[in-house]
């Protein structure tokens, strides 16, 4: 698009403007800062110690959000360095951040932060005037400080010095937007058509310029609607299962709609579009691509020169490996054939890793018997296969044959395996194509087998496979294939019963040419979704597939150095992940023409990753050129990764060093393992369990064991178990695949940092001198974190999954302290899918008691405090207390019923002569009665079997009410039900694997039947309800719902529920009872943290201790802007869309004033809670998850509401600009176990 002659004119006088303003810089400057030397003179090591700690601190802290400290220790590197870039570009990022309305209103702390921030800026400039990012952060300096006509004038310099920079475009348009005069409007369309020619393959400026050209009836809107076809590709069959909107149809309506000119067609489908597409993970990601943050700009280390002028001491070598003789493993049949792949797991469960050999003719399992190793299954192939991999792809959890040790352990650690665990299944892959292997173990004898599960018009229209990889690509808790051939490269959805669904056509993957032959999972960019790394040794290129949720992937090439034209990433042939630096996020170790690699990374925010330095590998040599070469592991237990390569002379120990001088330096040459034949391939494995890595290679027809000496070094394996226990029952949960394959670990202890990704059964790590893991966090491949503290070291733990359910939490004041109460909003989820394209409903209202001695008066008001401590977003429309005064002898129940408006009415029902059944018994006769005939906390559960968390077998609870008071009555009685009991839920990860997996049900809601005249049971009430979350009481009217005098209901579901009590009346008519409103007098929101868990020894819920805190950060932090801490009184009071958005550790506090009214003599009061509002779980698969926008209102039809549009009432413009301003911090949740 042509720019008009008065944009140019503007151009020139800014150009004038600055000229002007950097000549009378120079003469001002300060002499140190006028001479910027050549070569460095030599530094000396003190010198060099002290400005890398000034740095590495002052970043970190920076990247922390610990501005203070930041500020502190660059403004020192600055005073060290007044000639260097590096300190006053960091200070003046550090000083930007910190440049907020509530900072800049505070005075005079406010006027000194300006002031300062100025200083370093101009400091700064005069370093460096043409430096593009240095205008750009002038420009952010000035738009911070009100002043956007300076803030576009440092842009449009920063234009001229990068014109093809499509992210400086783009923000000098949001500047233009800013500045009312008349032609501003026009130019920010012009800055922002410029960025989209620049880069039009970015579907968030494609949505943002589509808006434009639709607003100015441009013949243009064609093509960008054409573009956004392209880009939107991979998201159109999500959105309609999501939204029932067909984007592709929409775009050609609005086609047709530009030809014929009907401009209000246009605008309206450009707006669908954007409302429906803007909060998708694709958009998010390629809108970080122009929404540059401003981490993003900092310096994070000194020139080459820098290090080149050091006087470095001689650096300590790491503690070397010592290894016993090597010796070839005696086999018992020996082998016959060559040797094509190796591996190492424990296949039969007995607690001790066996050896999976593939040969040309059979895959053959050994296991470990003295020196000698016997045949424990083999399986006779008929094609050309070159790998072998174990997984287990059905969650078969069965009892394993070691037993349970005797002593007493922590509750979350194990000294063996746990006594459920779920067998590896066998595939094979090459040039013929792919085979799968269920591995089965006879009931009585447990000697196992392999049975080939057919593939047909599936995965055996593959062949020519050059690699594969199982890992959890849709989040839905088992392990789905990658498969990369030499056509090219395919996504296949495992369905849970051995049968996979190609989902290829979801995804934008890379050209068929790549070849991919090596497929790393990862979470590259810190998002909470697995990636996957591929690299190629035929086409000697790499790159990765971002993960876009919902078995969605889009292939990206690394970025590039920007201060280099040397190597790159992207021209990887094999790479391996390291953190050698320890900053949290990923490095890569990678072969470049037979050379060693090391790329150093930064991650400035979640979802981006910026690759800093491409470097060779100090003292690493020539590596093979077939085949995996590298490999990872702390084989000196030291605390750091080390590498090992292959070559054609042997393997290449490299150690990692815990002191890094500069990248050269990360590794340090060992030792070369060598053989009379070539090694072939080779293995890392703790082989004899001693705590060491050992090394297993494959050399001409021998399997060769090189056993690890050790030292006194310490170490931990970690292994993960996806299971639940709920009070003596261990079952598989189903969120997350058993050994939690893709899972990130991190270890922090001492000075040591470690993460790894979870690739099998056990993960080790090293920790030197540290008798103890201070910390360790499971980050699930379903974004739950689980933290373990002070794990003892020197053995394996195995770590479970916890509990984790939704919803807020309600804590009440009981006259002594705050207790848990129930939690709330559980009828109003957003996003929440039963299967796929079934979104659950929701109601966003409800009504709950509050018994009267559980909330007691205090200095005359009764206070709540609702928390919200799970991930998600609690979104609080109105909360409105109500006190209902009756008579002591009776009591009184709202209808707590999760179900639609007609279901569950709200009515108070009275209660003075509850009566028990005469039976209760389960599906199979069994008896409940003493578990619910009283309040007791004592549940009963009427399921055996459990197949995933909230999913059982088919099971009842009958219940016979034929007491006298029913018999006795003259007319049909009227029968009503109370039922107190709890869900233990699915999850939208669970429902959408099981509406996958023909063999599993999908979860049916309680339905109620009653017997006919020949005493089969026939169901009146398809979907009678059920109480949400945590215990609540129903209340089922029979009246005239009985086909018979037999008084007998049974209650079928297949959802994991457990019941407390359960009884009923006859013919009661309503007690007297009075209701006054209950005023509230403030509400106000802060920080709290979270509450420690109570774990119910039975079959109750979890409660939570109030009293018991945790106040870090347990949570992936969800993107989007939370209600600011303070006073939110306004935002509850009524029922009109103006919300409190809590995240989680959010606390509420709300006081209500006591009614005047004082209680009768001889009565009592109770509550009744009445809220209005939503919740939204940022589980993965939940639609907008991992967003606080779209903001729910309660006219909405639907969520997401793609052809509605939000209540454009000013009121809520005005709270998102007062209330909506805070984000969740994600350096808090990232770095959490990172040190300065």
């Amino acid at each position: 698009m042509p720019f008009r002659s008065s944009h140019f004119a503007i151009i020139a006088a800014v150009v004038l403007f600055l000229g002007m303003l950097a000549l009378f810089l120079t003469l001002k400057a300060p002499p140190e800062l006028k001479n910027v030397p050549g070569e460095l003179k030599p530094i000396s090591y003190e010198r060099a110690s002290k400005l890398l700690k000034l740095k590495n601190e002052g970043v970190a802290y920076l990247e922390n959000e610990k501005y203070a400290d930041a500020d502190r220790q660059l403004e020192q590197l600055a005073a060290e360095l007044p000639t260097d870039e590096i300190g006053f570009r960091n200070l003046t990022i550090c000083r930007l951040l910190q440049l907020t309305p509530e900072k800049l209103a505070q005075q005079p702390a406010g006027e000194k932060l300006e002031e300062l921030t100025l200083k370093a800026l101009s400091q700064l400039i005069q370093i460096s005037p043409e430096s593009a990012v240095n205008s750009i952060l002038s420009a952010r300096i000035y738009a911070a400080l009100g002043k956007p006509l300076q803030s576009q004038a440092d842009l449009i310099h920063a234009t001229e010095l990068k014109p093809k920079d499509a992210a400086i475009w783009f923000e000098l348009s949001q500047i233009q937007k800013q500045i009312p005069a008349e032609n501003e409007a026009s130019l920010a369309h012009e800055s922002l058509a410029k960025a989209w020619e620049l880069q039009s393959d970015n579907l968030f400026l494609t949505l943002e310029y589509l808006q434009v050209t639709a607003e100015q009836q441009s013949e243009q809107a064609a093509i960008v609607f054409e573009k956004a076809k392209t880009l939107s590709a991979p998201l159109a069959a999500s959105v309609k299962d999501h939204t029932r909107l067909d984007l592709n149809q929409l775009i050609e309506d609005s086609l047709t709609a530009i030809r014929d000119r009907k401009w209000n067609v246009v605008l309206r489908n450009a707006r669908i579009m954007r409302n429906v597409l803007i909060a998708e993970d694709l958009v998010k990601s390629d809108r970080r691509r122009v929404e540059q943050n401003s981490l993003e700009f900092v310096i994070h280390d000194f020139p080459p020169a820098f290090y080149q002028a050091v006087e470095w001491p001689a650096q300590q070598k790491p503690r070397t490996v010592e290894f016993a003789q090597a010796r070839p493993l005696v086999f018992s049949p020996v082998l016959t054939s060559a040797i094509k792949d190796l591996q190492v797991a424990d296949f039969d469960l007995d607690g001790k890793p066996d050896l999976v050999v593939l040969t040309a003719k059979q895959v053959v399992i050994y296991s470990q018997n003295g020196e000698l190793w016997n045949l424990v299954t083999q399986q006779d192939l008929d094609g050309d296969f070159a790998e072998v991999t174990l997984v287990d792809l059905d969650a078969d959890v069965q009892q394993m044959t070691q037993p349970q040790a005797t002593e007493k352990k922590e509750p979350t650690l194990f000294p063996i395996s746990p006594a459920r665990d779920a067998d590896l299944d066998l595939i094979v892959s090459g040039k013929s194509g792919i085979r799968i292997f269920e591995n089965q173990a006879d009931a009585k004898t447990g000697k196992r087998s392999l049975e080939m599960k057919a593939q047909s018009e599936t995965l055996d229209t593959l062949s020519g496979l050059l690699a594969v990889n199982f890992s959890d690509l849709d989040h839905d808790g088992d392990l789905d294939l990658v498969a990369s051939t030499e056509q090219g490269l395919s996504l296949w959805s495992n369905r849970g019963d051995f049968s996979f669904r190609d989902i290829s056509n979801q995804s934008h993957l890379p050209p068929a040419d790549l070849a991919a032959t090596s497929l790393v999972r990862v979470d590259w960019d810190r998002d909470v979704d697995l990636d996957l790394i591929l690299c190629s040794r035929q086409s000697k290129q790499a790159g990765y597939l971002e993960n876009l949720r919902h078995g969605r992937f889009r292939w990206r090439p690394f970025t590039q150095v920007k201060t280099e034209d040397g190597p790159t990433a992207n021209q990887f042939e094999e790479c391996v992940l390291a953190d050698f630096d320890r900053n949290g996020s990923w490095d890569l170790i990678g072969v470049r023409q037979k050379e060693l690699m090391l790329a150093e990374t930064r991650r400035p925010e979640p979802g981006s990753v910026q690759i800093a330095s491409v470097q060779p590998v100090n003292g690493g040599e020539i590596v093979g050129a077939h085949g995996t070469v590298l490999q990872t592991g702390d084989l000196n237990n030291d605390g750091v990764l080390d590498v090992v390569a292959l070559s054609s002379t042997g393997l290449q120990l490299l150690l990692g060093t815990a002191e890094q001088s500069t990248e050269q330096t990360a590794y340090v040459k060992d030792q070369e393992l060598t053989s009379a034949q070539s090694i072939q391939m080779y293995r890392l494995s703790d082989l004899n369990l001693d705590g060491s890595l050992d090394v297993i290679t494959v050399a001409g027809d021998q399997i060769v064991y090189q056993q690890n000496r050790g030292n006194e070094y310490h170490w931990i394996d970690v292994s993960l178990r996806a299971e639940q226990i709920k009070g003596e029952v261990k079952s598989a949960s189903g969120r997350v695949n058993h050994y939690g394959i893709g899972s990130l670990l991190e270890l922090r202890s001492g000075t040591i940092y470690q993460p790894q990704i979870v690739a099998g059964q056990s993960t080790h790590f090293g920790l030197g001198n540290q008798s103890v893991a201070e910390a360790i966090r499971v980050l699930w491949t379903n974004g739950i974190p689980v933290n373990i503290i002070n794990a003892k070291t020197d053995q394996r733990i195995y770590e479970k999954q916890t509990l984790m359910g939704s919803c807020p939490y309600l804590y009440t004041w009981d006259g002594k302290q705050f207790s848990f109460y129930t939690d709330l909003l559980w009828a109003a989820p957003i996003g929440l899918q039963f299967a796929q394209g079934v979104v659950a409903p929701s109601r966003d209202w409800e009504y709950l008691k509050i018994e009267g001695d559980r909330l007691k008066p205090k200095d005359g008001v009764y206070e709540l405090r609702i928390t919200e401590e799970l991930w998600e977003a609690g979104y609080f429309d109105l909360v409105e207390l109500m006190a209902i005064d009756h008579p002591a002898d009776m009591d009184l129940f709202s209808n707590e019923k999760v179900g639609p408006p007609d279901l569950a009415a709200f009515k108070i029902h009275t209660v003075q002569h509850p009566l028990s059944p005469r039976a209760a018994v389960n599906h199979k006769g069994r008896d409940v009665l003493p578990e619910i005939k009283d309040g007791d906390n004592v549940y009963a559960k009427t399921f055996d079997e459990k197949y995933r968390q909230g999913l059982t077998e088919d099971h009842a609870l009958e219940l016979d009410l034929n007491i006298e008071a029913v018999q006795n009555a003259k007319t049909a009685p009227r029968i009503k039900l109370y039922l107190t009991g709890w869900i233990y839920p699915t999850d939208t990860g669970i429902n959408l694997a099981l509406s996958e997996n023909p063999s599993m049900p999908s979860p049916r809601p309680p339905a109620l039947s009653v017997p006919d005249k020949n005493g089969a049971w026939i169901t009146i009430q398809p979907f009678m309800g059920f109480p949400g979350g945590k215990t609540k009481t129903i209340v089922v009217d029979l009246t005239d719902q009985f086909l018979t005098d037999d008084y007998r209901v049974r209650i079928e579901t297949n959802m994991e529920f457990y019941w407390d009590q359960v009884f009923f009346t006859v013919d009661e008519t309503p007690a007297e009872f009075v209701t006054q409103p209950v005023p509230l007098e403030s509400a106000t929101l802060r920080y709290r943290g979270f509450s420690t868990p109570l774990i119910h020894p039975g079959n109750g819920p979890e409660r939570y201790d109030y009293q018991s805190l945790t106040t870090g950060i347990q949570w992936p932090p969800m993107q989007g802007e939370f209600t600011r801490y303070g006073d939110v009184k306004a935002l509850v009071e009524a029922a009109d869309n103006r919300l409190v958005i809590m995240g989680s550790g959010d606390e509420m506090r709300l006081l209500f004033k006591v009614p005047e009214e004082p209680i009768k003599p001889g009565w009592k009061r109770d509550f009744i809670l009445h809220n209005v509002g939503w919740d939204k779980d940022a589980n993965l698969h939940t639609i907008l998850g991992q967003s606080v926008e779209p903001l729910p209102f309660r006219e909405m039809q639907s969520y997401p509401y793609p052809t509605e549009v939000y209540p454009d009432e000013e009121v809520l413009q005005q709270d998102r600009e007062r209330y909506h301003t805070r984000r969740q911090s994600s350096a808090r949740f990232w770095n959490s176990l990172l040190k300065p």
